[in-house]
Protein backbone atom coordinates (compact mmCIF):
# COMPACT_ATOMS: atom_id res chain seq x y z
CA UNK A 1 0.00 0.00 0.00
CA UNK A 2 1.15 3.13 -0.57
CA UNK A 3 0.33 5.70 1.95
CA UNK A 4 1.18 8.42 4.22
CA UNK A 5 0.38 9.79 7.74
CA UNK A 6 -2.50 12.32 7.50
CA UNK A 7 -4.33 13.09 10.73
CA UNK A 8 -5.70 11.78 14.18
CA UNK A 9 -9.15 12.85 15.20
CA UNK A 10 -10.57 13.06 18.70
CA UNK A 11 -14.50 13.26 19.21
CA UNK A 12 -15.02 16.34 21.76
CA UNK A 13 -17.89 17.64 23.80
CA UNK A 14 -16.50 21.42 24.40
CA UNK A 15 -15.31 22.27 20.51
CA UNK A 16 -14.31 25.91 22.11
CA UNK A 17 -12.58 24.54 25.39
CA UNK A 18 -10.64 21.90 23.23
CA UNK A 19 -9.53 24.04 20.19
CA UNK A 20 -8.12 26.96 22.54
CA UNK A 21 -6.34 23.98 24.76
CA UNK A 22 -4.68 22.40 21.38
CA UNK A 23 -4.27 26.02 20.03
CA UNK A 24 -2.72 28.35 22.55
CA UNK A 25 -1.50 26.19 25.36
CA UNK A 26 0.14 23.53 22.28
CA UNK A 27 0.67 26.32 19.39
CA UNK A 28 -1.62 24.44 16.96
CA UNK A 29 -3.14 26.35 14.19
CA UNK A 30 -6.32 25.73 12.78
CA UNK A 31 -6.38 24.84 9.13
CA UNK A 32 -10.19 24.93 8.35
CA UNK A 33 -13.40 24.78 10.55
CA UNK A 34 -16.72 23.63 9.57
CA UNK A 35 -19.28 24.36 11.71
CA UNK A 36 -22.57 21.92 10.44
CA UNK A 37 -20.81 19.46 8.40
CA UNK A 38 -23.48 16.82 7.63
CA UNK A 39 -24.91 15.47 4.19
CA UNK A 40 -25.42 11.58 3.07
CA UNK A 41 -21.59 10.74 2.04
CA UNK A 42 -20.49 12.30 5.77
CA UNK A 43 -22.74 9.95 7.46
CA UNK A 44 -22.16 6.85 5.29
CA UNK A 45 -18.34 7.67 6.08
CA UNK A 46 -18.89 7.38 9.18
CA UNK A 47 -21.43 4.81 9.74
CA UNK A 48 -23.91 7.14 11.24
CA UNK A 49 -26.87 7.94 9.55
CA UNK A 50 -27.69 11.82 9.40
CA UNK A 51 -24.37 12.86 10.85
CA UNK A 52 -24.20 16.19 11.97
CA UNK A 53 -20.63 17.56 13.29
CA UNK A 54 -18.56 21.04 14.12
CA UNK A 55 -15.47 19.53 12.46
CA UNK A 56 -11.94 21.80 12.75
CA UNK A 57 -8.21 20.69 11.22
CA UNK A 58 -5.49 21.95 13.06
CA UNK A 59 -1.98 21.58 12.45
CA UNK A 60 1.18 21.57 14.45
CA UNK A 61 4.35 19.47 15.27
CA UNK A 62 4.23 18.19 11.72
CA UNK A 63 0.65 15.97 12.07
CA UNK A 64 -2.80 17.70 11.84
CA UNK A 65 -5.10 16.70 14.14
CA UNK A 66 -9.23 17.41 13.56
CA UNK A 67 -11.37 17.68 16.23
CA UNK A 68 -15.53 16.56 15.96
CA UNK A 69 -18.48 17.82 18.13
CA UNK A 70 -21.43 15.46 16.98
CA UNK A 71 -24.94 17.69 17.01
CA UNK A 72 -26.05 14.10 15.54
CA UNK A 73 -26.01 11.89 17.05
CA UNK A 74 -24.86 12.99 20.23
CA UNK A 75 -22.10 11.27 21.67
CA UNK A 76 -21.75 9.13 24.87
CA UNK A 77 -19.10 9.26 27.11
CA UNK A 78 -16.64 6.41 27.02
CA UNK A 79 -15.31 7.04 30.88
CA UNK A 80 -11.54 7.23 30.98
CA UNK A 81 -9.55 4.43 30.02
CA UNK A 82 -6.46 3.17 31.10
CA UNK A 83 -3.10 2.91 29.14
CA UNK A 84 -3.41 -0.76 29.12
CA UNK A 85 -7.10 -0.82 28.03
CA UNK A 86 -7.32 -1.88 24.67
CA UNK A 87 -7.85 0.68 21.52
CA UNK A 88 -6.22 4.47 20.97
CA UNK A 89 -3.39 5.21 23.91
CA UNK A 90 -2.44 8.59 22.93
CA UNK A 91 -0.38 10.02 20.75
CA UNK A 92 2.91 11.93 20.88
CA UNK A 93 4.71 14.99 20.10
CA UNK A 94 8.29 15.21 20.13
CA UNK A 95 8.95 18.72 21.06
CA UNK A 96 12.08 20.33 21.95
CA UNK A 97 12.24 22.39 25.92
CA UNK A 98 10.02 19.46 27.71
CA UNK A 99 11.05 21.23 31.12
CA UNK A 100 9.80 24.76 29.69
CA UNK A 101 6.70 23.20 28.27
CA UNK A 102 5.74 21.56 31.24
CA UNK A 103 6.00 24.29 33.64
CA UNK A 104 3.82 26.34 31.26
CA UNK A 105 1.35 23.77 31.15
CA UNK A 106 1.10 23.08 34.59
CA UNK A 107 0.99 26.79 35.49
CA UNK A 108 -1.74 26.66 32.76
CA UNK A 109 -3.45 23.71 34.91
CA UNK A 110 -2.66 20.98 32.30
CA UNK A 111 -3.10 17.34 34.70
CA UNK A 112 0.40 15.14 34.13
CA UNK A 113 0.79 11.67 35.37
CA UNK A 114 3.99 12.90 36.13
CA UNK A 115 6.89 15.17 36.37
CA UNK A 116 9.11 14.34 33.07
CA UNK A 117 11.09 11.32 33.12
CA UNK A 118 14.16 10.12 31.61
CA UNK A 119 12.98 6.92 30.26
CA UNK A 120 16.49 6.36 28.76
CA UNK A 121 19.99 8.08 27.81
CA UNK A 122 18.84 11.19 26.05
CA UNK A 123 15.01 10.65 25.94
CA UNK A 124 12.35 12.27 28.32
CA UNK A 125 9.13 11.59 28.32
CA UNK A 126 5.73 12.98 30.06
CA UNK A 127 2.24 12.03 29.75
CA UNK A 128 -0.58 14.94 29.82
CA UNK A 129 -4.11 15.14 29.27
CA UNK A 130 -6.44 17.23 27.52
CA UNK A 131 -9.40 19.22 28.46
CA UNK A 132 -11.70 16.14 27.90
CA UNK A 133 -9.07 13.49 29.19
CA UNK A 134 -7.35 12.67 26.13
CA UNK A 135 -3.63 11.31 26.65
CA UNK A 136 -0.61 13.09 24.89
CA UNK A 137 3.20 12.01 25.46
CA UNK A 138 5.85 15.08 24.73
CA UNK A 139 8.96 13.35 24.58
CA UNK A 140 12.36 15.23 24.00
CA UNK A 141 14.54 13.51 21.93
CA UNK A 142 18.49 15.42 23.20
CA UNK A 143 20.18 14.06 20.09
CA UNK A 144 18.02 15.62 18.07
Amino acid sequence: MDATFHHVAIAVKDMDSMITFYRDCLGFSINWEKPAYSGMEFGKVVALEGAMAHVAMLSGYGMHLELFHYFEPPGLDRGVPRMCDFGYTHFALTIKSLEDIYSRLVEAGTAFNSPPQNLRPGVWAVYMNDPEGNTIELVQYDDT
